[in-house]
Order: C-alpha cells, then sequence, then structure tokens
C-alpha cells in the first residue's frame, strides 16, 4: 500500500464497496474506517433524501394509490418497501427516479470529504447504478444466500418471508459479474461466510494491495 504526500495530494482514491444485502458491507466499511478510510454509504443518502418533505412529495406522486409519508412528510421506509418489494416494475420506477438524487448528493459528499487519502463508495447497485465508473478500485463482498437469510432474519429482524422477498429482488449475481467485466478498474472479491476474524484478515489483506 502506498499513498501520496498530503502536500501534493489533490483528490481523493475512490474505493467502491459493493454486494448484495445482508453480505457484510457495512461491517467491512467500518473496517475500513479504522484504517483511516471515510464512508459514504449510499443508504444513509437515501434516508436524507426521505427526510426531505419536497423529494418524499416526489415518491409520493409515483405511488398515489398507497400513502408512503410519515407526519413529518418524509418517507415511511417501512411502507414503501411494502409497496416496492416484490413488484419489480415498482422497484425499477423508484429506482429510476431516486437513483440519479443519490449520485449527485454522492458527488457533494465526495467533494467535502477531498482532503481524506480514501473516500470508499458503499452502496449494493453500485455497478449496476453505473457509479462504479467514477471508482479507481472496487470491492465485491461476496456471501452465500443461506448466509444472507440468516443474517436478515437474526440480526435485521426480518421475518423469513420478508428476508425471501428481499434476497429475490437482488439482480443475479452473474448480471453483477459481467458489468463489472466492463470496468477498467482493479476488482477484488472478498467472501464473507466465516467469522468476523476471518474477514478482517481479508480486508486488511485486500487494503494493503491498494495502491493510492
Amino acid at each position: 500500500m502506498s499513498s501520496s504526500d498530503a502536500s501534493t495530494h489533490i483528490s481523493p482514491f475512490l474505493l467502491g464497496l459493493t454486494g448484495d444485502i445482508a453480505s457484510g458491507k457495512s461491517t467491512v466499511a467500518k473496517l475500513l474506517q479504522k484504517r483511516g478510510a471515510a464512508v459514504i454509504d449510499a443508504d444513509h443518502l437515501v434516508r436524507e433524501l426521505y427526510s426531505d418533505p419536497n423529494f418524499a412529495q416526489q415518491i409520493q406522486a409515483l405511488f398515489p394509490e398507497t400513502d408512503v409519508l410519515t407526519a413529518n412528510g418524509g418517507i415511511d421506509r417501512a411502507l414503501l418497501g411494502g409497496v416496492v418489494f416484490g413488484d419489480e416494475g415498482k422497484l425499477r420506477v423508484l429506482e429510476a427516479l431516486v437513483h440519479p438524487q443519490v449520485e449527485a448528493l454522492r458527488a457533494q459528499k465526495i467533494q467535502q470529504l477531498s482532503t481524506h487519502n480514501v473516500v470508499v463508495l458503499e452502496a449494493v447497485k453500485l455497478v449496476e447504478s453505473g457509479q462504479a465508473n467514477i471508482c479507481h478500485a472496487l470491492w465485491w463482498i461476496r456471501s452465500r444466500p443461506d448466509t444472507q437469510f440468516a443474517r436478515l432474519v437474526s440480526e435485521r429482524g426480518l421475518s423469513e418471508i420478508e428476508a425471501i422477498a428481499r434476497l429475490r429482488n437482488q439482480p443475479p449475481p452473474e448480471i453483477k459479474a459481467r458489468l463489472m467485466q466492463e470496468l477498467c478498474i482493479p476488482i477484488t472479491m472478498i467472501h464473507n461466510d466465516g467469522t468476523l476474524e476471518d474477514l478482517e484478515t481479508n480486508v486488511q489483506a485486500a487494503w494493503e494491495a491498494l495502491s493510492f
């Protein structure tokens, strides 16, 4: 691993971090923060957008048959999830509105973090949405479906039916892999089906292999 001198550092090294739901992206992000990286979590960006009453109204207009607003005028994510998960058409309509706004907000955050050597861009659909194109390297966190299912139920409190619905709405890994082949950046796959100690060992090895 190498780093630029602070006096010549102009812009951060952008490390893309992706993987399906409950694969362990957030855990990897925390391990990267321990190593000095700044992290921009797409889910946090979505939460910020959903709390904006003006943006919430745009989402509500997409699904007029269901009230998805909170008392404060933001988006009730649980209600919205009930509308789009299990309905691929509605999910795609929502993503067409949300993804460009997330991308714009992410660009602002990157600008604010320009003094950091490494900024991690974490998102489930970082590759599918095209936002991996701005990254200098990409990490793909992989877990078996049974591991993901167990985490969704035990750690996130979803019912088995809800967990299955979330997993079924994931793009096939073959699609993500094919899109990655079009990226002209180093790609590292990190498997996360073992212990936290196993994961930290894998993260450390991948971190040391980075050049920034």
